[in-house]
């Protein structure tokens, strides 16, 4: 079995920091808003603060949370795979498949402007058609834009996930453990 997990980046970490900033500056204005209340300006800085206070707390723990759960990104056992839902979710919310409803995997890169641009590879487990009806799953244009016409199976973002460029697997590993376990079409789209 293969699990991915994502390493905590400087990204997370600063993501953390700047909401831990503006939370602080929520509290502040809570704080000043609070003792001011009579006044008008005070009652505004305190709506302000609470307000920021449970955007930005909410957001803290949600950062700080994925930072610091270590729930994978991808998992690939014998059984097939399993992309698990992103915390606080349930687990309950994965959503798995197994091989026999694998009709193929694509893999490609996207390049995403982020402060410096950065490749980010992805991969789609595309279900049978049989597996994608009783899913619900619709085909998405992410994967119809990069022509899967004569790839088997349906091209939906329902079973894709990114794997992080600090993963604790390399792509290429994962790979290699579906083409062992799956035994099914793996198509670069990258190189199409």
């Amino acid at each position: 079995m293969i699990s991915v997990r994502a390493r905590t980046s400087p990204q997370g970490v600063a993501s953390v920091a700047g909401t831990l900033v503006l939370t602080g500056v929520a509290v502040a204005f809570a704080v000043s808003g609070a003792l001011s209340v009579p006044a008008v300006g005070g009652l505004v800085a305190l709506v302000i603060g609470v307000l920021g206070l449970a955007l930005f707390g909410a957001r803290l723990v949600v950062a700080a949370g994925r930072a610091v759960s270590g729930r994978p990104v991808l998992e690939v056992d014998e059984h097939g795979v399993c992309l698990p839902a992103a915390w606080p979710w349930s687990r309950a919310r994965d959503r798995r498949l197994s091989w026999p409803d694998v009709a193929s995997v694509v893999v490609w890169n996207e390049t995403l402007p982020r402060g410096r641009m950065r490749s980010v590879r992805y991969v789609a487990f595309l279900p049978t058609e049989e597996r994608a009806a009783e899913a619900g799953a619709v085909p998405g244009v992410e994967l119809l834009a990069l022509h899967l016409e004569d790839v088997p199976g349906t091209a939906t973002p329902h079973w894709s996930t990114a794997l992080p460029p600090r993963a604790t697997v390399p792509p290429e590993a994962v790979l290699e453990e579906v083409r062992r376990l799956g035994g099914v079409r793996i198509v670069d789209a990258g190189s199409r």
